[in-house]
């Protein structure tokens, strides 16, 4: 696995949203700034608790151009790419990639329930051939309460192998702290 560019805290972000319900990008911006003055080593955006699947691919693309243009440092970044469509994860990871984002957060598809292994890997790798960018760092995200879909060692090792400098890191959100120990 490749060196991780994260180290310490990183702390998954609320998105503020206004009473028409769009995403809030002002106070979205205070509050990121707030974290990191506060402390916090990074920012897990568009996450579960950022209710990034209650956003559009635009909107997502919106708030963190205006994080970068507040100055936000893009290296404490890393933006959560949960899609089913293997085109638009690609669409937000060149996104975050094209800022210097540290790395992203990628969800399995989790739409389609049972998928197996084999249909995981040709998801990932689908995401990971099209965006194509030796700069791309990625962790997995392992949130089967959520996606219905676990990811498994074997399948985390098969990446990892497949794309040493990519897949850096692995976000266990299960529960279950035998599959983290393992």
């Amino acid at each position: 696995m490749a060196a991780q560019p994260f180290a310490g805290v990183l702390v998954p972000v609320l998105t503020p949203f206004t009473p028409a319900g769009e995403p809030d990008a002002g106070r979205f911006v205070a509050f990121c700034r707030w974290l990191l003055d506060q402390g916090a080593d990074g920012l897990a955006i568009f996450g579960t608790t950022s209710e990034a699947n209650s956003m559009s691919a635009g909107e997502r693309m919106a708030l963190l151009d205006r994080l970068i243009a507040a100055g936000v440092p893009a290296a404490k970044l890393m933006p959560g790419a949960g899609a089913c469509s293997v085109t638009e994860a690609a669409t937000l990871i060149r996104h975050a990639v094209g800022h210097g984002c540290g790395g992203v957060l990628m969800l399995p598809p989790f739409y389609y329930k049972g998928m197996d292994d084999d249909g995981l890997f040709a998801f990932f790798a689908g995401v990971i051939d099209r965006v194509a960018s030796p700069a791309l760092r990625m962790y997995l995200y392992h949130i089967p309460p959520q996606t219905v879909l676990g990811l498994s060692l074997d399948l985390v090792g098969r990446l990892i192998k497949a794309y040493p400098a990519t897949v850096v890191g692995l976000k266990d959100s299960s529960g279950d702290w035998n599959n983290t120990a393992a």
